[in-house]
């Protein structure tokens, strides 16, 4: 799973390309790997999110320690969630960005799980529809609470940024609801719109979602991350980067070549390495 093509490799064992492929072909004839790493355990958080690899994509469930499952899918949706989710234990809180598929999965079979939205998926919807550089002071004030969402941490600090929110729209009320007419609508068209609806969609998301985002600040505990950084960062990333260097594989081999890198981030894989790596004991 290294950086080096076939042509290094060949290279630095003494064969052409030709021989090296015909003789790791093996490795690409294994059976594909268990898509379930399952231990039994019920965990305290579980984080979800899926990442597209080329016409497919995968969904990965994984703890703050190890990748517990993962299902390839044509696409996310309720019904492909629910693939993954049905199997796995319900743990006391999920992790997600919220895809709507996905959180329909999660109302159907794990009704009783608390869900902890990610602030940096929030953070990246507000910026898009309000932009670095608002012009108006409505969209400058809101922009710079959204960004100190992402250091929350404490109850107190919670309940000051919700109060925060409440302040904001005390303030820019009238600026948000303010309407734009239409002078000649058509049948299907709405006779007004709002005039500032980027701004007003902004804090509607931020309000609906006041709750679901502050959970872990609430509850405060390493097993309950605030974002879904563990699987973005730690393993979507890495993804990512070990497709860009063997690019040029075919969509089977790419699969296979994930769910070995999948595998080995679970606690059952780990397991294993720690084990092959404990010397014999002696007998006399």
């Amino acid at each position: 799973m290294g950086k080096q093509t076939q042509a290094d490799i060949a290279a630095k064992t003494k064969c052409s390309a030709r021989q090296f492929r015909r003789t790791s072909a093996w490795c690409w004839d294994s059976p594909s790997l268990a898509r379930l790493v399952l231990t039994g355990e019920i965990h305290h958080a579980i984080i979800i999110d899926g990442i597209r690899i080329g016409s497919y994509v995968c969904l990965i469930a994984r703890t703050t320690n190890h990748v517990i499952g993962w299902e390839w899918v044509p696409y996310e949706s309720s019904q492909y969630w629910s693939q993954l989710i049905e199997i796995l234990p319900a743990p006391t809180y999920i992790v997600c960005d919220g895809q709507k598929g996905m959180l329909m999965a999660l109302k159907t079979l794990w009704p009783g799980t608390i869900v902890q939205r990610c602030r940096f998926h929030a953070w990246l919807n507000v910026k898009a529809k309000l932009t670095l550089h608002p012009e108006s002071i409505a969209g400058q004030q809101l922009l710079a609470l959204t960004r100190g969402l992402l250091h929350v941490h404490s109850k107190r600090e919670a309940r000051i940024w919700k109060h925060k929110l409440k302040r904001w729209y005390r303030k820019h009320s009238s600026y948000i609801n303010q309407r734009t007419i239409h002078p000649k609508p058509t049948k299907a068209q709405r006779k007004w719109h709002y005039t500032h609806y980027r701004t007003r969609s902004a804090y509607s998301q931020l309000y609906k979602l006041r709750d679901d985002l502050l959970r872990s600040s609430y509850r405060p505990s390493p097993s309950l991350p605030r974002n879904t950084n563990f699987l973005e960062g730690g393993v979507n990333s890495p993804l990512r980067t070990l497709i860009k260097n063997h690019r040029g594989m075919s969509y089977e081999h790419q699969m296979k070549l994930i769910e070995k890198y999948l595998y080995s981030r679970s606690e059952v894989a780990e397991t294993q390495s720690i084990s092959e790596q404990k010397p014999p004991r002696k007998t006399f």
